[in-house]
């Protein structure tokens, strides 16, 4: 610890390194340059789906599931799982994706908010970079979450 760190600041010291290392992440992404060039099917695709969590349109979002994810986790059990979290999704944007005839790593920028992340603070909001995969079958494209 230095001579100009507050004691009490000394619980969130990793915390803040983090955060500051998310935002340079952030602000380094932005700097990126978005070319015209036409966007892959899966792509609009995902964002269907992103526009669907953010309607709260669970029957859409869900039919844009895996069929292994499907036969897993009911569509109820899918709609009180989104109900449920604690991280509000407020906006989200496809920005790319990587592609090859089966299987996509789409990249989207997502805006989200967390209540009372630390003491004191009664609500976070910034946003991220989050990577998805999806898979081609039967000639359509499903999006297969991590968990």
């Amino acid at each position: 610890m230095n001579q100009y760190s507050a004691p009490w600041l000394k619980p969130y010291q990793k915390g803040l390194r983090l955060l500051a290392a998310m935002i340079s992440i952030l602000l380094l992404g932005a700097c990126a340059s978005t070319g015209d060039a036409k966007k892959h099917p899966v792509e609009e695709r995902a964002q269907a789906r992103w526009d669907a969590l953010l309607a709260s349109d669970f029957d859409t979002a869900y039919s844009m599931y895996s069929p292994g994810y499907r036969s897993a986790n009911s569509r109820v059990d899918f709609e009180i799982s989104q109900r449920s979290r604690k991280v509000a999704i407020l906006a989200a944007k496809v920005t790319d994706s990587d592609c090859s005839s089966e299987a996509c790593t789409v990249s989207a920028v997502v805006q989200y908010r967390v209540g009372a992340p630390v003491p004191g603070v009664s609500k976070w909001e910034s946003s991220s970079q989050l990577e998805e995969r999806w898979v081609r079958t039967d000639g359509k494209w499903w999006f297969v979450p991590n968990d």
